[in-house]
């Protein structure tokens, strides 16, 4: 729980934080306190995490997709239309930066 409210995980990374660690430290502080509370895979062989794990995508995927909802209604946009950018966005950006990644790392 220590990791999750320090900016770079530990008291003395955090002296040493760039403004664009802590900007994105606060972007994601709720998510991380959501997700904190999830137990440990040592209980019941994994199981209790397993299902508090699918609970919270369940509910973290509901809240996206009324929020996705919203900002078509706000921007006049179809739901499909939201929909299928919302989605198309949601399978592409892990792959840009796997592959950003990958071409960072490569000599």
């Amino acid at each position: 729980m220590k990791g999750t409210v320090f900016c770079n995980g530990s008291w003395e990374d955090q002296a040493e934080a760039s403004a664009g660690d802590w900007a994105f430290h606060l972007m994601s502080l709720p998510w991380k306190l959501v997700f904190a509370f999830i137990p440990p895979t040592a209980f019941f062989g994994g199981w209790v995490c397993f299902v508090t794990c699918l609970a919270f995508i369940g509910a973290t995927t509901g809240i996206i997709a009324d929020l996705a909802e919203l900002f078509g209604c706000v921007c006049n946009v179809p739901d499909i239309i939201t929909a299928i950018t919302f989605v198309a966005l949601g399978t592409s950006m892990p792959d840009l930066f796997a592959s950003k990644v990958a071409a960072a790392e490569d000599p």
